[in-house]
């Protein structure tokens, strides 16, 4: 049997060409336009303007990664010494690495099986009187229920950070992922839904908090700044993949769909499908082995990947993450055991010692993805399908 050859992303074409060529042609490569309107106003100023009409919020601001603007948005809320932001353990590494960046505590609350995002009971149990803010994610473009998280925040007044680095477009209940907390932050790295090599934006309703962020991006501000503006090559490639973002996820979507229709019947696989009243935008379409499952994960995507079809293992929770379980201190110390910190996690010895049992198991044993970005259409997914389906028939 011939090797299947899945498509790759992204896919650069001619006006992201051209839209690199005008910035060279301009011959101004870093962020050139202020908000002072001392000078003109360049692509990164363009595309958050863009991003914000997008959006539908008052201010965005264009940063080096997402994992600058997670920092930024922490230090912009003072978030520091003492302070615990509780946070999904399933996620990208930086989502919570970005808490040790200003030597707050990550508090990792456990996942509902729904949505994979923050369990609203788990949040509760884990609110002391250190908690400063919660930090939610809408994995891999599913919205979480951000009615739930939204409410508890307001209950025990704690700001609400989005990281909506998976979620570009993506609805719950009639509003964009981006727009239910007091900020957000969304990623355009290479292997994103808007592809710019690297990039992220930051994007609020809270203009003080915005004039913040702004004056800490780029050593503007009285206290400690830093140089984390996003390049003009970065916002010009993103202002295109911007126009495609809708299109493209009608694809993304169309390829989920297809694919769980195939594999409906199949008693021991499942796609999973974004919550009631939502609309994912599937950064990678999520499929879960059932009870009936007569393979584990390991032996599938060995077989599945011989015969070129890229399934593999999501991410594995963070509470196992060496950022967390040092085998010693870093220089800058470690916040749990800074003695002005007198919190839940007080002289903890090592997060491995965390139980999380729904996200743990979801990751060991049942959870696997693919990646459905176009040029992949109805006939990759079928030869996916079919693949999936011989292997479990075995």
């Amino acid at each position: 049997m011939a090797l299947l050859k899945w498509p790759s992303w992204p896919n650069y074409g001619d006006e992201e060409e051209e839209a690199v060529l005008r910035v060279i042609r301009s011959g101004q490569l870093f962020a050139a336009g202020d908000k002072s309107g001392l000078f003109p106003a360049g692509e990164v100023s363009q595309f958050e303007n863009e991003f914000s009409e997008y959006l539908g919020v008052k201010h965005s601001l264009g940063v080096g990664n997402a994992t600058e603007g997670l920092h930024l948005v922490l230090a912009a809320l003072g978030i520091g010494i003492g302070h615990e932001v509780i946070v999904t353990p399933y996620t990208h590494i930086s989502t919570a690495s970005s808490i040790l960046m200003q030597n707050a505590v990550p508090i990792f609350a456990d996942c509902e099986r729904e949505t994979l995002a923050l369990c609203s009971k788990s949040i509760e149990k884990n609110i002391t009187e250190h908690t400063r803010a919660i930090s939610v994610v809408s994995v891999f473009g599913y919205p979480a229920n951000m009615n739930e998280i939204v409410r508890i925040a307001e209950k025990y007044d704690l700001d609400l950070i989005e990281d909506a680095s998976h979620a570009h477009g993506g609805i719950f209940e009639g509003k964009r992922i981006g727009t239910f907390g007091r900020v957000a932050v969304f990623s355009l790295h290479q292997a994103k839904a808007i592809s710019s090599g690297d990039g992220g934006v930051i994007s609020t309703n809270d203009s003080e908090l915005a004039t913040k962020i702004y004056r800490l991006r780029s050593f503007g501000d009285a206290e400690l700044s830093y140089n984390y503006r996003m390049t003009e090559f970065s916002a010009a490639l993103a202002r295109v993949g911007l126009t495609k973002l809708d299109s493209q996820n009608d694809i993304r979507i169309s390829n989920a769909e297809q694919l769980a229709t195939i594999l409906s019947n199949s008693g021991q696989i499942l796609v999973r499908k974004p919550i009631e009243n939502s609309k994912g935008v599937y950064h990678s379409v999520l499929m879960e082995l059932t009870d009936c499952a007569k393979i584990n994960l390991d032996e599938l995507i060995e077989k599945a990947n011989a015969r070129g079809l890229p399934l593999k293992r999501t991410w594995a929770p963070l509470h196992r993450h060496a950022h967390f379980n040092p085998i010693e201190a870093p220089a800058r110390g470690l916040p749990w055991c800074n003695p002005l910190y007198s919190g839940l996690y007080k002289d903890l010895s090592g997060y491995r010692t965390l139980k999380l049992p729904v996200i743990e198991n979801m990751c060991d044993h049942r959870l696997l993805e693919l990646l459905v970005n176009p040029p992949v259409g109805s006939i990759e997914i079928d030869q996916a399908g079919k693949i999936i389906l011989d292997i479990l028939g075995e």
